[in-house]
């Protein structure tokens, strides 16, 4: 069976299970929906439906992206059962990737040899320096975690494991700007997405204005010596949309991703700021995976993104599109516009003429087909 249009899935194997406590963590609330469980982990049913499901689709490319709470929590040989049965379902020559979000915690040398024979790309969770990481990424005893994911991410390297930095921007570490981006390269992470934190009622959210000024500083910085050597995942998304038009990310594009998330029992929902009982689109184990995006839960929850009454006539919506919906439904609701607001106009006044030059620069030095 082919679809015209591919999708992926977000899955949860552990749901909100999780070895860490970081004072930020938006998921930790999903319990409340299995709170009477127990220890949380995906059956081997659902995984073979979900993985044959989608599969059978025969895409390009089919990707499953592995997150939690703690993806890794479900152990090796979770994965190992997972990499076996895409194999089965499989067709020759069929192109299937994994991505991994990760603290890093349990990354062994068992594990890192796993991801690299199976090409798995991990997300690395890492907020800069010691001393910032640690104030908010701890254990559950509270402990910091820096040591370990640093020694995770050299594991990592030792074994050619491909990886990337995710690095949640906060009240604390938004000040540091470009001197962040700096320390990330110097420590050679060369593949950077930064996340702004805004949590409902979290004094660790970014203050916009700061934000504004961090984005804007941290551009500059790698316009003038990172760039083409360094990989920061908005900034490539901004050069992909002044080249062809649309935004591959779903923050600032004009519906949200076509992507759906799969919880450890098999539930789905829109996305994974979303995992609440009234956007629950139904069960893996009832329907074919494309149903659930044809649902008009589905339909209203993806295409009200661009219906933020305060963004028309904004000269950049076209370029952030009210960006996104999780953030304007923690300090407001959906039709308002999103918190953040003030910091992508300064940073798009401040940086949109640069991206255009940056944008014809690159597609100068693009071989023409």
């Amino acid at each position: 069976m082919a679809l015209r249009k591919p999708f992926q899935l977000l899955i949860k194997p552990v749901g909100a299970d999780c070895n860490l406590r970081c004072k930020y963590c938006f998921y930790l609330r999903a319990h409340e929906l299995y709170a009477a469980e127990g220890r949380h982990i995906m059956s081997d049913e659902v995984l073979e439906r979900m993985i044959s499901g989608l599969l059978r689709y025969r895409f390009p490319e089919t990707v499953f992206a592995w997150q939690g709470g703690e993806p890794t929590v479900a152990g090796l040989d979770f994965f190992k059962r997972a990499v076996e049965v895409e194999q089965k379902h499989g067709a020759p020559g069929q192109s299937v990737g994994n991505g991994l979000q990760t603290n890093g915690i349990l990354l062994d040398d068992e594990w890192c040899r796993f991801l690299h024979d199976y090409h798995f790309l991990v997300g690395l969770s890492l907020d800069g320096p010691k001393e910032v990481h640690d104030a908010l990424r701890v254990d559950m005893g509270g402990h910091g975690t820096w040591d370990k994911v640093m020694a995770s991410a050299r594991r990592m390297e030792q074994n050619e494991v491909e990886y990337n930095i995710l690095c949640v921007v906060n009240s604390l570490n938004v000040k540091l700007g470009k001197d962040l981006l700096r320390w990330f390269i110097d420590q050679g992470f060369n593949y950077l997405q930064f996340i702004p934190c805004i949590e409902p009622g979290l004094d660790l959210n970014v203050p916009p204005e700061a934000y504004g000024e961090f984005l804007c500083d941290v551009f500059d910085y790698w316009a003038k010596e990172g760039f083409g050597k360094v990989s920061i995942r908005d900034f490539d998304a901004m050069l992909t949309q002044q080249m062809h038009g649309v935004s591959p990310l779903c923050t600032f594009g004009r519906v949200c991703n076509h992507y759906i998330v799969i919880e450890h029992t098999g539930d789905v929902y829109p996305c994974d700021f979303f995992v609440y009982d009234e956007w629950r689109l139904g069960n893996v184990m009832d329907a074919p995976l494309h149903t659930f995006m044809e649902t008009e839960k589905y339909r209203l929850f993806a295409y009200q993104k661009d219906k933020v009454p305060a963004c028309r006539g904004c000269t950049w919506r076209s370029i952030c599109h009210g960006g996104c919906q999780k953030d304007r439904v923690a300090t407001g609701a959906f039709t308002d516009p999103t918190p953040l607001c003030a910091a992508y106009q300064r940073f798009f006044e401040h940086a949109m003429p640069k991206f255009k030059k940056l944008a014809k620069r690159v597609q100068r030095q693009t071989p023409r087909s």
